[in-house]
């Protein structure tokens, strides 16, 4: 199986000739008197930035952003309560600037005659859309990107139905436009996913197929379940060197891991802490990875007798150990950390002692404020100095290149392969096993660790047991850093079972974004119809219709996520 090929970010710098303004929503599109002309601009050129946008922006959610996306693989420690407080988050303005010049991308090719172009962008733009009506519901879709063509009116918001039928539809006919075996008018090196080889972008057209309609498998099952069937047989993503990435290659902001920290400050890299979440499962599962992705605590922390604390008080560091006088817990009104109980000892105002001599995490929600005193920072300051729980591995900090493993992982072929053992778990395919582990083997194999995967396959709580609950396990662990997939997985499935924290806004996670307020300004009439789409349940009290805990229809009438 070959490794992926390390493709540089080299057009972020490509200007984009065509500049659309987000100032009057998405009503008016103006042309940039400074560059070329819309009606005579290369498709070429408008592509890369739209695959650059759309990656870039993937991953820095996935990571490191405050929306909680991530699915519980990263929190931050300091001006961040990690609490699902959830918002607009910045994916509407981003996507909709991203959709309109990829929709002049696409005009183009059309008019020009390129197939090739034409199913490309219509690829891009079924992943924006998809972002967008997974994250808020109902949106405008049909009329968002006609522009003045709409005669002053705001565009109608579609249902959420709509959209996925419509993203389904494009990619299929995206994987009809390229299926031949030559194409005219391609620039390979403005194809910065796949540098202009049309078979690999049919396979990511339904293999993203497979995807959407694996995402209706609760709420439209015999939709999905035909769906899923017919594209099983269809050319999908079948190895590493399928997958769509695109790598960060470091030197200068732009072409860096998000929170490097290398063109910032260092805190911007040291306020990501990797998850309890994570950490508790990896180690559980004796997984290789948390080596790969996140850093030794730098001062580990032992709870002893007594007569083993250095000094003999109640707390001590010696040879780069903290010792904790075991007799004077309750009286220091101290709880170690467990798994189990951690929520319950937050909420009667324990303070928590991680023990793990290895890897330290931060739990979610730890704190109604700030989780930086997180394991007895004794430093009190911001700013990720913490030494008590574990950093991001280093090659996060983007001093070079990552060793080549620092990528956004839009679709790999580890999300390929379990989506095909689940849909065998439903009936709709088959060899649920081989695919089962063919993913995890996808994942050893993108982080470099190819030579732990035998051993990894028999440790317990992996070996296969034929349920969905170790399918979606290993694909969570596998889409660390995809944070949108793993997070709309959990939304579908409910699987893994993960929980808001003690000091989350409320019990629950969340179900999606709530619309920007441009939206509430500037299309009031047709936003409200969208907001009054959703359905109000008892966690949305204090903000009825659109509200992050209403249910957009993909989960109206179904039992999942709670």
């Amino acid at each position: 199986m070959k490794l992926v090929k390390n493709i540089a970010i080299l057009f972020l710098f490509v200007p984009l000739l065509v500049i659309v303004s987000c100032d009057d929503g998405l009503v008016e599109i103006n042309e940039n008197p400074n560059g070329v002309e819309s009606s005579v601009v290369d498709p070429n050129l408008l592509i890369s930035s739209v695959m650059t946008g759309l990656a870039t922006s993937t991953t820095s959610r996935g990571y490191a952003g405050d929306t909680g996306a991530g699915a519980q693989y990263t929190q931050k420690d300091s001006w961040s309560s990690n609490r699902y407080d959830w918002e607009t988050g910045s994916i509407w303005n981003s996507n909709y600037g991203l959709l309109r010049t990829n929709k002049v991308a696409y005009e183009r090719a059309v008019e020009l005659g390129l197939p090739f172009h034409e199913g490309v962008t219509l690829i891009l733009k079924s992943m924006l859309f998809g972002n967008l009506t997974d994250y808020y519901g109902d949106i405008p879709y049909t009329q968002a990107l006609q522009g003045n063509d709409l005669e002053g009116e705001r565009p109608a918001y579609d249902t959420q139905e709509t959209v996925y039928k419509g993203i389904i539809a494009d990619l299929e006919t995206a994987s009809g436009l390229l299926g031949a075996s030559s194409y005219e008018g391609v620039i390979a090196d403005q194809d910065v996913f796949y540098g202009g080889d049309a078979s690999k972008w049919q396979k990511l057209a339904n293999s993203l197929a497979l995807r959407y309609y694996m995402r209706l498998s609760e709420k439209l099952p015999a939709y999905a379940e035909a769906g899923v069937t017919s594209t099983l047989a269809k050319p999908l993503i079948s190895e590493i060197d399928d997958e769509l990435v695109l790598s960060y290659i470091g030197g200068i902001d732009s072409q860096s891991w998000p929170n490097s920290g290398q063109f910032g400050t260092a805190s911007d890299f040291y306020r990501v802490k990797p998850c309890t979440t994570i950490t508790d499962k990896l180690k559980e599962l004796e997984d290789p990875r948390i080596a790969v992705w996140f850093a030794p605590v730098a001062v580990p922390t032992k709870v002893v007798p007594a007569a083993e604390v250095p000094g003999g008080g109640d707390i001590a560091e010696e040879d780069g150990i903290r010792y904790i006088n075991e007799e004077t817990l309750a009286a220091n009104n101290y709880a170690i950390y467990s798994p189990a109980t951690y929520a319950a000892d937050v909420q009667a105002d324990k303070k928590l002692i991680d023990t793990s001599s290895v890897y330290v995490g931060l739990p979610v929600a730890v704190s109604s404020i700030d989780p930086y005193e997180y394991n007895l920072n004794a430093e009190g300051s911001r700013g990720g100095t913490n030494a008590y729980v574990s950093r991001m591995n280093e090659i996060f900090n983007q001093k070079d290149d990552g060793g080549n493993l620092l990528k956004s992982r839009l679709f790999s072929f580890a999300e390929l392969s379990f989506l095909k053992a689940e849909a065998a778990i439903r009936g709709w395919g088959s060899d649920a096993e081989g695919n089962y582990l063919a993913g995890i083997q996808a994942s050893f194999d993108a982080w470099g660790i190819s030579d732990d995967y035998a051993t990894y396959i028999t440790n317990p709580g992996v070996v296969f047991d034929g349920t969905l609950e170790i399918v979606m396990e290993q694909k969570w662990i596998a889409n660390m850093f995809n944070g949108d997939e793993a997070y709309m997985d959990w939304r579908r499935t409910g699987l893994p079972d993960l929980s808001a924290g003690p000091f989350a806004r409320e019990d629950v996670m969340p179900l999606r974004f709530i619309y920007p307020s441009d939206e509430l300004d500037n299309n009031s009439a047709n936003n409200s119809v969208g907001a009054a789409s959703l359905e109000e349940t008892s966690y949305g009290s204090t903000d009825p219709d659109d509200s992050p805990y209403s249910r957009p229809w993909i989960v109206q009438g179904v039992s999942n996520p709670w």
